[in-house]
This record gives C-alpha cells, sequence and structure tokens, in this order.
C-alpha cells in the first residue's frame, strides 16, 4: 500500500469526509480523526466480510465498497487489501459522488501503486 499518511492526505483533503478510520482486518487501528474510532470497526469488519462474501456469490466481482445512510450521515465502507476503510460524510453534504471519489483515490494510490 502507498504509504499511509499520502493516502490519508489525499482523503482527507476530499471534499465531505467528515471522520476516517483506517484499520487493518484484524482490528489494529493505523489512523483515524475521530474520538472512538475503536467503536466503527467490529461492525465495519463484520459488514465488509459479508458484502464480499454476497458480492463474490451474485456475480464473482470483487467487492469495492458499500454505503449507507444512519442518523442523519453518509457511512461509506472499503476494502482495501488486508485493510478496512470507514469514511464518514455528513448527510447534508453537497458532494454526492464522493464514494466514487474515494473508490477512485484507492485505485490510482493503493492498487495502481
Amino acid at each position: 500500500m502507498a504509504k499511509v499518511t499520502d493516502f490519508i492526505t489525499a482523503l482527507s483533503a476530499l471534499s465531505g469526509v467528515d471522520g476516517y478510520v483506517l484499520a487493518q482486518s484484524n482490528g489494529q487501528i493505523l489512523s483515524h480523526n475521530l474520538t472512538d474510532p475503536v467503536s466503527y470497526m467490529p461492525w465495519a469488519k463484520t459488514l465488509i466480510q459479508r458484502c464480499t462474501l454476497l458480492s463474490a456469490g451474485l456475480n464473482n466481482d470483487p467487492f469495492r465498497g458499500v454505503s449507507f445512510q444512519s442518523d442523519g450521515r453518509f457511512i461509506h465502507l472499503f476494502p482495501i487489501r488486508q485493510y478496512h476503510l470507514v469514511v464518514l460524510q455528513p448527510g447534508g453534504s453537497i458532494n454526492q459522488q464522493l464514494f466514487q471519489q474515494i473508490e477512485t483515490l484507492i485505485q490510482e494510490t493503493v492498487e495502481g501503486g
């Protein structure tokens, strides 16, 4: 993976990113800007694992990420090799393309690098 600091700097520069947690798939947190990042990891890990299995079973394509709304904000989850990324976006955010921008960032800095 590209340097974590380079990836986080680029992620944080995207309009609409209100918070994030980047962790290894075993739950070890590498970087975050949230007050309680640990609370996100158990359910994020479970969702990413189940979505990965579902995607493989449905269309045999790799799982790229999932987005949903909860408590008035968007939560975006991405598997990145052996890492899990959680990104929070305010519900009223004007950046409706944030999910796609994060996916592109992952492809350019991680998968392409």
